[in-house]
């Protein structure tokens, strides 16, 4: 092998090295530009979350959480659009809580506020309350309405919500349609 070969081959072998290297930093590049596009749209990491879960004896087994989700101790505000990655309840969920459990509806007095409040209680003693911390359309906020967000599926630009105020009694606790754009709080199930 002369020298000449020698060096066309050495160089082929740092091209293909180059271009290997190049094409993996890519890679890792997009991965890590996607990761945080996705974690832009979930503003919690939700491995994370210290959510607490009532057992409320279900026949389903589910779970619900004990209070809406907070981040850094203030409840927060979702669209649908940020809200369906997280583990929302079904209707299905939604019907057995009310079909399971009894229920109580209050009006609490605040010094800043007053607000609506339901608590469901299971047959194992358990409870969990839906607490009216409203909504949030555009700049202006609700806060009369018991709301969160319901699972659901198509691209409607209204999803299902549960929504209880105090004039409602009739559909009280029938889930209702809101726009998916309105900020509404999140509660989980598991």
């Amino acid at each position: 092998m002369n020298i000449l070969e020698n060096a066309e081959k050495y160089a082929e072998g740092k091209v293909n090295q180059a271009i290997t290297k190049a094409i993996a930093d890519a890679y890792v590049e997009g991965y890590k530009a996607g990761y945080k596009d996705r974690e832009e749209e979930i503003p919690m990491d939700l491995r994370d979350n210290k959510t607490e879960y009532v057992d409320l004896g279900l026949p389903s087994g589910t779970l619900w959480a004990s209070d809406y989700e907070k981040l850094g101790g203030k409840y927060i505000y979702l669209p649908y659009e940020k809200a369906k990655y997280m583990k929302l309840p079904t209707k299905a969920q939604w019907k057995e809580l009310i079909d399971k459990c009894e229920k109580k509806f209050d009006w609490i007095n605040e010094p800043k506020a007053k607000y609506f409040k339901v608590t469901f209680i299971a047959a194992n003693g358990n409870s969990i309350a839906f607490l009216g911390k409203g909504y949030y359309i555009t700049n202006k906020e609700d806060i009369n309405d018991v709301l969160f967000w319901l699972q659901n599926e198509g691209n409607d630009s209204k999803k299902d919500v549960v929504s209880m105020n105090n004039t409602k009694k009739d559909k009280q606790l029938e889930p209702q349609k809101y726009f998916a754009g309105f900020k509404l709080p999140v509660r989980l199930v598991r």
